[in-house]
């Protein structure tokens, strides 16, 4: 059976946004978190296929193919940001604090590496698999680009968790932590 985190990166690589972003907002804060940590892992891996250490035009040009794709505006992703991440997958760089600005970026660049690669919808489903297997892993194990740690300090919808609003009806969000 399908973890319900699982089927929402699975959504998210196979370009179903609507299905991802409905997944992601029944999330509790278990599932929130194991979503997290498979998108870390997706994202270590799928950098691992495709960059080398020592490669920095290389992970220039592809965060500016990134930006001028799903961020035209220049507002959704940090060049500075989305570069270190890659660079802290290729374990080049310390790994960053979970933040709204470090998962968007995160986010996007899973969706170019992967839909550059073109898979068919089986080697979606074995990469996603690599991922949950690679997930399994003890944690110390695991490669990351972000800190553990960080997630719990934002929302599923990527705000800050000490800035929540309340809703429309005046309740107060629950504490993810």
């Amino acid at each position: 059976m399908t973890s319900a985190p699982t089927a929402a990166l699975t959504y998210l690589v196979a370009g179903q946004t609507g299905a991802h972003e409905r997944q992601l907002a029944r999330f509790d804060d278990d599932q929130w978190q194991e979503y997290l940590d498979l998108l870390s892992g997706l994202f270590v891996l799928t950098v691992d296929r495709r960059f080398r250490p020592g490669e920095p035009a290389a992970v220039i040009r592809f965060v500016a193919s990134v930006r001028e794709r799903f961020d035209p505006a220049g507002t959704a992703i940090d060049p500075t940001v989305a570069e270190t991440l890659m660079y802290a997958a290729l374990g080049q760089h310390d790994t960053l604090p979970a933040t709204a600005e470090t998962i968007t970026a995160q986010t996007l660049l899973v969706v170019a590496l992967v839909t550059d690669e073109g898979l068919s919808p089986a080697g979606l489903a074995d990469l996603i698999d690599d991922t949950t297997t690679m997930i399994a892993a003890e944690p110390d194990d695991r490669p990351a680009a972000v800190t553990p740690d960080g997630p719990a300090a934002v929302t599923p919808d990527g705000q800050p968790a000490d800035q929540q609003q309340p809703d429309d009806h005046g309740h107060q969000p629950a504490d993810p932590t």
